[in-house]
C-alpha cells in the first residue's frame, strides 16, 4: 500500500511515516517505481508507535525498544514489559509528586484565607 493509504489508516502524517522511516522506527520499505510501498506490517508498528506515543513514550524510547526486534519481527516482550512497566512507575512518581502539589496548595489557599480575611 502507498504512503496516503498508510496514513490514511493510521492517522499518522505523511511526514511522520517519512520521520519513522529516517529514524529506523519502521524499515524503508520497498518501491514500486518511486513510490514506497508499505506492508500491514508497518501499519502494525505506525500504529503502536502513535499509541505508546500517547502514553507518554519518546521516540527515543521506542526506537531502543524496536531496534531489539527478534526474528519474524517480532518484539522482545520482556523488554517492552520491562519498559511499559518502568514508564507505569515514572508515572506513579509524578502522580504522587501533583497530589502532594494540589494538597499544598489547598493549605496555602486556606492560609491566605484565615490570614487575610
Amino acid at each position: 500500500m502507498l504512503i496516503g493509504q498508510v496514513a490514511e489508516l493510521t492517522g499518522a502524517t505523511r511526514k511522520a511515516i517519512r520521520h519513522y522511516e529516517m529514524i529506523e522506527l519502521i524499515p524503508s520499505p520497498k518501491r514500486s517505481g518511486t513510490y514506497r510501498t508499505y506492508t500491514e506490517h508497518d501499519v502494525m508498528v505506525i500504529n503502536m508507535i502513535r499509541r505508546a506515543q500517547t502514553l507518554g513514550f519518546s521516540l527515543n524510547e521506542l526506537k531502543e525498544i524496536v531496534s531489539k526486534k527478534i526474528t519474524d519481527q517480532k518484539l522482545p516482550i520482556p523488554l517492552v514489559s520491562a519498559h511499559i512497566d518502568n514508564k507505569v512507575i515514572e508515572l506513579e512518581k509524578k502522580s504522587k509528586a501533583l497530589q502532594s502539589k494540589i494538597k499544598k496548595l489547598n493549605q496555602f489557599k486556606i492560609d491566605l484565607i484565615k490570614e487575610f480575611s
